[in-house]
């Protein structure tokens, strides 16, 4: 299992944009630059973006944090990279002890670079990753007013679970439905 870890922290995915710009798709790593990279991509972020965050990603520090504290078997955070600059961060949080055969999925992408399927192919990495590391299920917690969201992950077979009434508040304190979506990753014929 450890060759498997090494083998994760150095993957490495070069895909071209419709435009012919070059995206690299890597783990973020413990560096000076990529945790400035990390501070800089939250940073242009609009405010109602971040809000949907559960820790505070326009907080510089809480980013640092993110960055110096890094261990990849504890939160897998794949990066999008475009002229040296991040431009997404997708993250696996693992499960521990009785959650250890599932991970949660946290998705943000700059503004300037959604709706070109970079989004898509992001979080298709990161199933494909999840299938290596043989975990069974994936789930993430969207908004129930983010439609777009909602519909990229039941297009790649996420099923909605339950939704949460009242689940999120928003900084003007109203609050919203929260919906979580599965996806199994192993046959579930036979698990009955």
């Amino acid at each position: 299992m450890a060759e498997l870890w090494t083998q994760l922290a150095r993957y490495r995915k070069v895909k071209t944009l419709p435009d012919g710009t070059k995206l690299l798709l890597r783990p973020l790593e413990k560096t000076e630059e990529d945790k400035q990279g990390l501070i800089d991509l939250f940073a242009r972020a609009p405010a109602e973006d971040l809000e949907y965050f559960r820790h505070d990603a326009a907080d510089s520090a809480v980013v640092a944090h993110w960055v110096d504290n890094l261990a990849l078997k504890r939160v897998y955070p794949l990066v999008a990279v475009v002229d040296g600059r991040i431009i997404g961060d997708f993250t696996l949080h693992f499960g521990e002890r009785f959650h250890r055969h599932m991970a949660w999925v946290r998705l943000f992408l700059d503004q300037d670079f959604r709706g070109m399927g970079i989004g898509t192919l992001m979080l298709c990495t990161l199933i494909e990753i999840a299938r290596v590391i043989e975990l069974q299920f994936l789930y993430i917690e969207v908004v129930t007013t983010q439609y777009r969201v909602i519909k990229a992950v039941e297009d790649l077979g996420f099923h909605h679970a339950v939704t949460l009434a009242d689940y999120f508040i928003t900084s003007t304190d109203q609050t919203l439905d929260m919906g979580v979506y599965v996806l199994a990753l192993v046959d579930q014929k036979n698990r009955f």
